[in-house]
């Protein structure tokens, strides 16, 4: 879609009340994951060797969250600025997670290692206007997106959310420069690195996977404290949890053991989130491909 179509029909879902969004988003759900089966028979198969009950409802729940995602950004995207701030705020952040996070800041950089759980870019909106309380910037790590109209779409989007954007090309020097400079990074690890060797082998939902170790890396380098992060969507709205803290690198560790633990302990933190909350996790991912 263009960036021109994305505008219009962001135009049109900002003059509809926030209260209608849930139901288009099952719509657009049911139409992707129901009739059109987008990738369906991949997520219903993971779903079910993850050992996720009843995956066919599990994942027509995730396909509704998924459209109620796009009705949101839809609305976010063309609503007034009092109105986008009101929904900002009503993400709910776990007074553990905002006591770890001041907690850490205390002590020196700070990585978030986030995934795509919940509306993802309204949680981040959320992360960005606490540490703005706090004097602070958000970064966040994301790959551009193929398509150019989305991408420039999600771009200006994110400004309006408040939040920047580091590329993944140059990611690790770009993003060691803004914890240097005081701001908190978000960096994905539920995503698959482009090279096996730049991944970690590890189990993740019942089957062997690759974990990127750029985070990990990127937190020793920095000597950051890790928080482990995911978002579900509860009630209607949306919740921000704290799934682990990871403390920065200790005086004998050694770099690969250190990154590889790292990787390997966050990912069995999402693990256990998504086992959970199945319906709240991105399924539609080849996260299970070797690189």
């Amino acid at each position: 879609m263009t960036y021109a179509a994305l505008s219009v029909t962001a135009a049109l879902v900002g003059r509809l009340p926030r209260g209608a969004l849930a139901a288009l988003g099952a719509a657009l759900g049911f139409f992707v994951g129901s009739v059109l089966r987008v990738r369906r028979s991949l997520v219903e198969a993971a779903m079910d060797r993850s050992g996720v009950e009843a995956p066919c409802a599990a994942a027509s729940a995730m396909y509704r969250g998924l459209g109620h995602g796009v009705f949101e950004l839809l609305w976010l995207a063309a609503t007034s600025p009092p109105r986008r701030a009101r929904e900002i705020e009503r993400v709910t952040v776990d007074a553990d997670a905002i006591a770890a996070l001041d907690a850490a800041l205390e002590r020196g950089p700070v990585l978030l290692f986030a995934s795509h759980t919940g509306n993802w870019e309204l949680a981040a909106a959320a992360a960005a206007r606490l540490l703005r309380g706090r004097g602070r910037r958000l970064a966040v790590v994301a790959k551009a997106m193929s398509a150019r109209g989305v991408d420039a779409f999600l771009a200006r989007l994110r400004r309006r959310l408040g939040v920047r954007v580091v590329a993944p090309r140059g990611a690790l020097a770009a993003a060691r420069r803004a914890l240097e400079a005081g701001d908190v990074v978000v960096t994905p690890i539920d995503q698959v690195p482009d090279r096996a060797e730049h991944g970690v082998a590890v189990e993740f939902l019942r089957a062997r996977a690759l974990a990127d170790r750029a985070p990990a890396t990127l937190a020793w380098r920095a000597k950051a404290t890790v928080l482990v992060v995911a978002a579900r969507r509860e009630d209607g709205a949306h919740r921000v949890r704290l799934l682990d803290v990871v403390p920065p690198p200790a005086a004998g560790d050694r770099p690969r053991a250190w990154i590889s633990a790292t990787t390997t302990r966050a990912t069995a933190a999402l693990d256990a989130f998504v086992r959970a909350a199945p319906e709240s996790w991105l399924w539609l991912h080849r996260r299970w491909r070797a690189s």
